[in-house]
């Protein structure tokens, strides 16, 4: 696959170009029509096409499968140094999805190890990540936002009903928008299997302090009861533009304001509702026991 010819078509007018000898992600013009074009970087079988994302351990991009003809994501990270546990990471990530089938979960396509870079392949989700559109003021209006948050609890609810599966990671950047109106849940690197009553079983590796359950923060562990806890502060996030506890401080402190009261929803967004603005405050109750479950998070998603 190394050695073959990477051959790319301009976008606008798909003259096709022999790019094999350019180095990755030159740009030069369509001598056609003149439209930009960036010459792909190969990496094993797939064409990267454009860094998407970064975060400390990974880089995201938009690539080319040209083996079945369709647009991937593929996230790499280097395993050697800190790193070196990635491996291990993404084929847990891959074995985990596997059998998972459901339209709000974002599918993986492949995993393995390239040149000492560990990779794992999913669908390319083409309108980016909620926390993008909330940074740039681009959200859904509000009903159309309400059902794309319903559907991402249906897809929780399907995991764990069906899998005991626990996301450990719900936030507004790991959920995703494609062109044709699809909402997927994506990242599911902290995932694992659980039982009903495991707050007692340690998470692997931390989340994202803002969006952490309290029982996560005094036990270590958490149920599904704690991806419910998350999404209510996403919920909360998407429809106000804060957090209800911030982000920021000790993690001690961060507890401590779990169990603290907060402005409600339905102040801050009055066209949300007092049914919903209850909901959340419920999602978003110190205690696992007094949260709703799914299907009444579910039945409340709307206007």
């Amino acid at each position: 696959m190394s050695d073959m010819p990477i051959k790319i078509n301009c976008r606008n007018c798909r003259s096709k170009y022999d790019v094999t000898d350019f180095p990755p992600f030159t740009e030069f013009l369509c001598p056609e029509c003149g439209v930009v074009i960036r010459t792909p970087k190969r990496f094993g079988r797939y064409l990267l096409e454009k860094l998407c994302g970064k975060g400390g351990m990974s880089e995201i991009f938009r690539a080319i499968d040209p083996v079945l003809a369709r647009r991937v994501a593929v996230k790499i990270t280097p395993i050697d140094g800190d790193f070196a546990e990635m491996k291990d990471c993404f084929y847990h990530e891959a074995k985990l999805l596997a059998p998972v089938s459901h339209a709000n979960i974002l599918p993986i396509y492949d995993c393995g190890v390239i040149d000492n870079e560990a990779y794992i392949v999913m669908q390319y989700m083409d309108s980016g990540d909620f926390e993008r559109f909330m940074k740039q003021k681009k959200l859904p209006e509000l009903p159309q936002l309400l059902d794309y948050l319903r559907q991402i609890a249906s897809g929780l609810q399907f995991l764990f009903a069906n899998f005991n599966i626990v996301h450990h990671d719900v936030k507004p950047s790991n959920i995703m928008l494609n062109l044709d109106g699809e909402v997927k849940l994506g990242d599911f690197d902290l995932a694992d299997v659980r039982n009903f009553g495991d707050i007692t079983k340690q998470c692997p590796l931390w989340g994202s302090p803002g969006y952490v359950s309290p029982e996560r923060m005094k036990f270590g562990g958490e149920d599904h009861r704690g991806d419910i806890y998350s999404l209510g502060i996403t919920i909360y996030e998407l429809l106000t533009g804060q957090t209800p506890f911030g982000i920021v401080g000790e993690p001690e402190e961060l507890l401590q304001r779990r169990y603290e009261r907060f402005t409600p929803l339905a102040k801050l967004r009055p066209e949300a509702g007092n049914d919903l603005s209850n909901l959340v405050g419920a999602m978003l109750s110190p205690e696992p026991d007094d949260r709703p479950g799914y299907q009444e998070v579910i039945r409340l998603l709307h206007l």
